[in-house]
């Protein structure tokens, strides 16, 4: 029979009391990231004229030029193709953003990391923040593409979208923060990442419908994809449809064990983090 020395469990005592004041600290320090998330936008359009909204126009013509081209491919009535590549294209803007910066949360602010005490959680908060921002930006995009072709789409039904997009933002955080984490110990992740979302976005229903591969083995790259998860339970609403039931179970289960891991990793390694950047 094994048992754990005093110091061995203090220690562990003290890492676990560590790891949950900086994830509840960091969180109820919604003034500190918050600004930090705000400041990081406005610093990126920096003497521009309309700010943000660049990015914007850019999705807004990338979306126009693919859905001409994409409803034509797959035999698609544009007035439901570029609804529905528009809502599915800032859902997976914002999800796509959170973990390629994640892969910098730590890296980027190795200075700060070093001289000043603070909870590293809020930088995973303004992480996710920053690209709620510019989620809401974009879905101007979706506004303007309704009015103009499908303004019936304008209904209570949109509003279910809420919640899900709370689930993502909820499951944003552990992953801006177990990447983060990764990305700084193993500089070899980040490629790998950027890799992997270039990969991700071909195989996730975004250009082309789930219905397309019902049937088929192929099947799994959409009720196994978390992305499309993702994609689904914000996507789905403001096309007027309520979401799959088993996209928010698949979603509760995601955030449940994907915070169980990070949670872990974070206790075992938060004290590393200052020497590893």
């Amino acid at each position: 029979m094994t048992t754990v020395s005093a110091p061995q469990s203090l220690q562990y005592s003290t890492a676990t009391s560590a790891a949950r004041k900086d994830l509840v600290g960091g969180l109820l320090k919604f003034q500190l990231w918050g600004r930090i998330g705000w400041l990081d936008v406005k610093r990126r359009y920096r003497r521009t004229v309309i700010g943000p909204f660049w990015s914007s126009i850019a999705l807004a013509v990338y979306t126009i030029a693919v859905g001409a081209v994409g409803a034509g491919l797959w035999h698609q009535n544009i007035h439901d193709y570029l609804p529905y590549l528009s809502s599915g294209m800032i859902v997976w803007t914002m999800i796509s953003m959170i973990i390629i910066e994640s892969c910098n949360l730590f890296i980027l602010g190795h200075a700060l990391l070093r001289n000043v005490s603070f909870e590293y959680s809020a930088l995973a908060y303004a992480l996710v923040w920053r690209n709620l921002i510019i989620f809401t930006h974009n879905l101007v995009i979706y506004v303007l593409i309704i009015l103009l072709l499908k303004p019936q789409l304008f209904n209570p039904v949109a509003l279910i979208a809420l919640p899900g997009l709370a689930l993502d933002l909820a499951n944003g955080v552990w992953i801006a923060l177990l990447g983060g984490m990764l990305c700084l110990r193993f500089r070899d992740v980040q490629p790998l990442v950027q890799t992997a979302i270039q990969i991700l976005m071909l195989v996730t229903p975004i250009f082309w419908t789930p219905d397309s591969l019902a049937g088929t083995r192929r099947a799994i790259f959409v009720g196994l994809n978390p992305i499309y998860r993702m994609i689904d339970v914000v996507r789905a609403p403001l096309l007027g449809e309520v979401p799959e039931p088993s996209s928010y179970l698949f979603l509760i289960g995601l955030t449940i064990v994907g915070w169980a891991v990070t949670y872990v990793i974070f206790r075992k390694f938060r004290p590393r983090i200052s020497y590893w950047s």
